[in-house]
């Protein structure tokens, strides 16, 4: 049970319980009360607003996390990348979640500029809009130009929102924690682990200079790439809670759909199918070239440029791919494009954690139907989010976990492709990332590489040899005194083994009635007369006969040998 840890999280609690009821979620009450240590008065726990029923059921927990607020809407956002955890039809709908919000007074954002910067916007910059041009949970944007002449936006945290935002996270983790123990969701996934590691996302994009740390890596990443900009940080005008950057001039994504026609693309200065092919390059070379990538690239974060360009916009939610995720991705991406349904499980089993006592072949009878769907199909018409969410469902219907980054590498994929539909319907993103993947193939067989995987073997039977002398001399020492036992198991013995007692039993059983069966046979044809303590002999070893072999079944039964 949680532990009340202020008046504000008594409010909190309370705020959720009636949000939860208002969209049919009223059971949630008792739990929130669990977790805060208090019982919700009845009174408070009304009914839910009349038609929530008529909305699906992830809809109303959709719109449920956008009543709850800030940190909600953004634990929603990120849980959107994860269809490892959540069902696949959430997922969708939390890619709906809206990170909008009522602007605040500009009054409070000269409070915030001059705690973080020293002085008020005016007599920073030489020119600050009090009005935002963008709203949400976290903060707002400004444009702005700076006294050296640069036009830039400024990002301004919402006052108050940190300590809001963690307010929120403590009495989540109680929740989960109650909820855990109260079922058996954590023979699934450690639900609390699951909550820590979205709190740390979250809490890391309440830093803005994390995020213009991101922005300055892709920079570096990205400063060959002539068809990407990534807007410059100014360091002297930003801090954890203000963030100040170039003001990047272009048409956003979500202002083009593939439906324009082309006078109007050419009238706004849009090369669709240039636009397209860039953002595609450069989120594949970000996966599979820098290991590190953009993992919200939506029609919103980016913007189309004069010359077939684009810049990147929004660095708080980025991926990082170590050499060993590009390694079992590509092993992926060829296990699918093989169609071989043993070296995907394989692949699947490596890139994700499988609960004890995983059912492998009922997994690969579904990787098989699965792989059916794209029998005949050649690679470069693949769908990234159709094979995204295959992949995710079968995982999640067999439990397993799939690693975070492989999952948001995944997801971030299946983005692309939908933004890239939206500009260009007709591109293909599969057909785009042949040539990334021929890369990936030589830059394995380069013996810059071979050298480094065999240094890396290399290392680990160093370390193995190394720790073999000690193992052993324990080993030598527990038989020299007599103790070494060894297990040896051979795979089906035990079931050899308990037929063979089966066998054997009713074969002991067999002989054991036929011998007094016949015997007694005998003696009552040779002297039917004989008598036992006056008992006929004969009735006598039939009865025995009959009661032995009642004895000898029921032992055998009791056993579990039979």
């Amino acid at each position: 049970m949680g532990v009340l840890r202020s008046y504000a999280h008594l409010v909190r609690y309370r705020e959720m319980a009636r949000v939860a009821a208002r969209y049919g979620f009223g059971f949630l009450s008792d739990l929130l009360g669990q977790a805060a240590g208090f019982a919700l008065p009845r009174r408070r726990q009304k009914a839910a607003r009349p038609g929530v029923y008529r909305l699906s059921r992830w809809e109303r927990i959709r719109r449920a996390l956008e009543d709850l607020g800030p940190a909600f809407v953004k634990i929603g956002q990120i849980l959107s990348t994860r269809p490892d955890i959540v069902p696949p039809g959430l997922a969708v709908e939390l890619e709906k979640l809206q990170d909008q919000a009522a602007p605040f007074a500009f009054s409070r954002v000269e409070a915030v500029v001059a705690a973080e910067l020293g002085a008020p916007p005016g007599e920073v910059f030489s020119a600050f809009d009090p009005e935002p041009i963008a709203a949400a949970s976290l903060g707002q944007v400004h444009t702005a130009c700076l006294k050296s002449g640069e036009e830039v936006v400024v990002k301004v945290q919402r006052p108050g929102i940190e300590k809001v935002v963690r307010t929120d996270l403590e009495i989540l983790r109680e929740v989960v924690s109650v909820a855990t123990q109260r079922s058996r969701l954590e023979h699934v996934y450690n639900l609390v682990d699951v909550v820590d590691e979205l709190s740390s996302a979250l809490v890391e994009e309440l830093d803005y200079t994390a995020e213009g740390a991101n922005a300055d890596r892709l920079a570096h990443d990205l400063r060959a790439d002539v068809h990407v900009v990534i807007p410059h940080v100014y360091w002297e005008y930003t801090t954890r809670r203000v963030l100040t950057m170039d003001r990047m001039r272009g048409v956003r994504l979500t202002e083009i759909d593939g439906s324009r026609s082309e006078a109007e693309a050419e009238a706004a200065q849009v090369d669709r199918t240039a636009i397209a092919r860039a953002l595609t390059s450069t989120i594949l070379e970000q996966i599979l070239v820098h290991g590190f990538f953009h993992a919200d690239p939506h029609p919103g974060n980016v913007v189309a440029l004069p010359e077939g360009k684009i810049a990147l916009l929004d660095f708080g939610m980025m991926g990082d791919v170590g050499d060993d995720l590009k390694r079992d991705f590509g092993n992926f991406l060829l296990a699918v494009a093989a169609r071989s349904p043993s070296h995907l499980v394989a692949v699947l089993l490596k890139l994700g954690v499988a609960p004890p006592g995983a059912d492998t072949r009922s997994l690969a009878r579904g990787v098989e139907i699965l792989l059916r769907r794209y029998y005949g199909v050649p690679v470069v018409q693949f769908s990234v989010a159709d094979l995204t969410k295959d992949v995710l469902d079968l995982c999640l219907k067999h439990r397993i976990r799939i690693r975070a980054d492989f999952a948001l590498v995944m997801k971030a994929l299946a983005t692309v492709e939908g933004t890239v539909r939206r500009v260009e319907p007709s591109f293909n993103l599969v057909e785009a990332a042949e040539p990334f993947a021929r890369r990936l193939v030589r830059e394995r067989m380069r013996p810059a590489s071979l050298l480094k995987s065999l240094g890396k073997v290399g290392a680990d039977y160093a370390d193995f040899m190394a720790r073999l002398p000690g193992k052993l001399g324990r080993v030598l020492d527990l038989a020299t005194g007599g103790q070494l036992k060894v297990k040896w198991e051979l795979e089906g013995a035990n079931r050899f083994l308990r037929e063979l007692t089966s066998l054997v039993n009713r074969l002991a059983l067999s002989v054991v009635l036929a011998g007094i069966i016949v015997g007694t046979a005998l003696i009552a044809r040779g002297a039917p007369a004989v008598l036992l303590w006056r008992l006929p002999l004969a009735e006598a070893g039939f009865i025995l006969a009959l009661v032995f072999g009642i004895w000898l079944l029921v032992s055998i039964i009791r056993s579990g040998r039979f």
